[in-house]
């Protein structure tokens, strides 16, 4: 799940803003609504503690994927499917018990090797 958060541009740490404008920092993100900026921020200080001096030079707001518990398992399980699909129909194309089977079996391979492709580079992707 993709969400907002704010953090530091030199440090990297997450920034909270707490109660009454407290700005602290944190290794966990701090979750924003889908409309948070820069510029939204800098009117919440103006408007709710004009007092208060804010580098937002050094802020940013950055788009940050948090990975509920369980869910990169889940994608790993259900992209090996298609490799262990492509093998099965390997397996299948070389059987010498198969060889009138074997021109039905190429559109599959076909489609199996496409698939299998995408799920790799999914895959490389997910972390």
């Amino acid at each position: 799940m993709i969400v907002k958060t704010l953090r530091f541009k030199d440090t990297k740490e997450f920034v909270h803003i707490l109660e009454g404008g407290v700005m602290g920092t944190s290794e966990i993100p701090d979750v924003l609504a889908d409309t948070a900026s820069i510029e939204a921020l800098k009117k919440y200080f103006e408007t709710y503690d004009p007092e208060k001096e804010v580098d937002y030079d050094n802020l940013e707001v950055v788009e940050y994927d948090l990975i509920e518990v369980g869910k990169v398992g889940a994608d790993i399980r259900n992209k090996l499917s298609a490799p262990k699909g492509l093998a099965e129909l390997v397996k299948e194309y070389f059987d010498p018990n198969n060889k009138e089977l074997q021109p039905k079996i190429e559109k599959y391979l076909l489609e199996s090797v496409e698939a299998t492709k995408n799920a790799v580079d999914y895959l490389a992707n997910l972390l």
